[in-house]
């Protein structure tokens, strides 16, 4: 009897061990998509500064939009971060039951930092708006109505 329980026992041990023996991989990107957003809050004087002087200064935008009666310039560069972890079987258990058995799981953050100037009829720069590690690019942020 004691030789079946220890014959049964390094059996299910072995089993275990060539189920337990899969693949685990971890995966972290980073993508950046525009430039670097500066912002020379010396050099952009609300009331003062041109649209010539802040394309100079800057180049140029983004995106060019029209917000009313001003021109809107927007600057923007987007961060994502993406982690991920797979847990997969072994491929000599995947090739006898012809399936592939993995459990998989991730989780992405973006982050946005912007810079939006609004110059008037006569090219004067009238407000300005700046932020760093937004969770919403700044046109999601402008037209909703949580702000």
């Amino acid at each position: 009897m004691d030789s079946r329980v220890s014959i049964l026992t390094a059996f299910s041990l072995i089993v275990a061990g060539f189920l337990l023996s899969g693949c685990i991989t971890y995966q972290l990107s980073r993508y950046v998509e525009g430039d670097k957003v500066v912002f020379p809050n010396d050099q952009l004087v609300v009331g003062k500064t041109t649209l010539g002087e802040a394309l100079s200064l800057l180049g140029a935008p983004d995106r060019v939009s029209k917000a009313g009666l001003e021109d809107l310039l927007v600057y923007e560069r987007a961060l994502l971060y993406r982690n991920r972890i797979k847990v997969g079987l072994p491929i000599p258990l995947s090739s006898v039951i012809r399936t592939s058995l993995d459990a998989s799981a991730y989780g992405t953050l973006v982050r946005y930092d912007y810079l939006a100037l609004f110059f008037n009829s006569e090219r004067i720069l009238s407000h300005k708006t700046f932020q760093q590690g937004s969770s919403h690019p700044y046109f999601k942020t402008l037209f909703s109505s949580n702000r």
